[in-house]
């Protein structure tokens, strides 16, 4: 077998072993989380009647949307999407007011659209809510929208005595703040055997095409037809009312279209998620790697991603020390956005040492070397008791 093909089947086996999630985590997983998330939505609509009249739908986000989750679905963020009561494809007074801030954000304005709602038969039982979802100069604060649907979940948890029962399965619920999101774990009961989830619970804003945020890119000849604002902050900015303006824009269904049919490319991306977390490179989130990615689809037909798994890991190992190096991966969709602006020198320098490494055992195709670098110690040990490894060493 050639050097090549060894660090094929290698790569291979360390993904089916430590990086694929297992379709029967993800069925329960996904399963469980539906049927709380129905008996919870059920408590909270009780509980507010616009969340009963707005609340539209919910869908998966980040690496769980992307199926780019590494190794355990023991997390994971949901979108819920919740419309506004008035028309949000209008661009006036009567609507949504856009305006760029920094790249990757926008502020959204509303005026005769939200002043008018205390006038209607429905605000008192309904719409009262809004009433402080603005600023006096009519800005639209992500704090107030992200506090109200916090409370919301607060108050239905504790009507259900933070529990609930799926099928004769009693599930116990906490939820807690983690940063500028707030976590539902979902967990059972010890005499049960084990069960435990995290969810990212994110009320999210949709915007359908034509209505585009100004300076953006396009992707011509897609499908796709919405992308949503969510209440992320931007941590670039330090004053808190000019921080409560700014919206995140996600444009998630559009990379997702156009990551579909790239044979190894969700693999890869596995690969290096995976290295990143091996070699402790925490300052490195999730999606600036999956930014790269997207940076390559861009510049590349389909057909690139039929390549071998040990060169197209070795590519995208090189990619991610280059921007490291340059310190800087541009936003795909605005590139005046550099995602890793704020990386500390300190660990510029202690990454490209150790990415520096893994280049050097990919080049000269040291099997055992890479296996290392994307192993935990006590994975590798399992990995090298494995029956695989076991095979490798006896044709040597």
């Amino acid at each position: 077998m050639s050097a090549k093909k060894k660090m094929d089947a290698y790569l291979a086996e360390i993904f089916n072993q430590f990086i694929a999630i297992k379709d029967d985590d993800f069925k329960k997983s996904q399963e469980v989380f539906k049927s709380v998330y129905q008996i919870v939505k059920s408590k909270m609509s009780d509980k507010c009647n616009y969340f009963k009249k707005y609340s539209t739908q919910f869908v998966y986000a980040g690496s769980v949307y992307d199926a780019l989750k590494v190794s355990r679905l023991d997390e994971f963020d949901i979108d819920i999407i919740i419309r506004l009561p008035i028309n949000q494809l209008d661009e006036g007074k009567l609507g949504v007011i856009l305006e760029n801030d920094q790249p990757g954000y926008v502020k959204m304005r509303i005026y005769d659209g939200f002043d008018n709602l205390d006038k209607q038969p429905e605000w008192e039982k309904c719409h009262v809510v809004t009433k402080d979802w603005r600023d006096a100069s009519k800005y639209f604060l992500q704090n107030k929208f992200r506090f109200w649907l916090q409370k919301i979940v607060q108050t239905a948890l504790n009507d259900l005595n933070r529990e609930v029962t799926v099928n004769g399965v009693k599930y116990l619920l906490t939820y807690r703040e983690s940063g500028p999101a707030y976590t539902l774990n979902i967990r059972n009961s010890p005499d049960e055997p084990s069960f435990n989830l995290d969810v990212d619970l994110v009320p999210a804003i949709k915007f359908t095409l034509p209505r585009w945020p100004q300076g953006y890119r396009r992707i011509e000849n897609s499908q796709i037809k919405d992308w949503l604002v969510v209440p992320k902050p931007n941590k670039a900015v330090k004053e808190d009312t000019l921080k409560n303006r700014c919206w995140r824009l996600s444009f998630q269904e559009f990379e997702r279209e156009m990551m579909k049919d790239c044979n190894q490319l969700k693999t890869t991306i596995r690969l290096v998620k995976k290295l990143r977390d091996a070699l402790g490179m925490k300052a490195i989130a999730s999606y600036y790697i999956k930014t790269l990615f997207l940076w390559k689809i861009d510049g590349n037909d389909k057909k690139y991603w039929q390549t071998k798994i040990s060169l197209l890991f070795q590519t995208m190992v090189k990619e991610l020390y280059d921007a490291i190096e340059k310190k800087n991966i541009p936003y795909f969709w605005h590139k005046d956005n550099n995602l890793i602006e704020g990386l500390k020198v300190s660990h510029q320098s202690i990454y490209l040492i150790k990415l520096g490494g893994v280049l050097k055992s990919l080049e000269c195709n040291d099997v055992d070397a890479v296996a290392a670098a994307l192993l935990t110690t006590s994975e590798l040990q399992m990995f090298k008791k494995s029956e695989f490894s076991q095979q490798f060493a006896s044709k040597i």
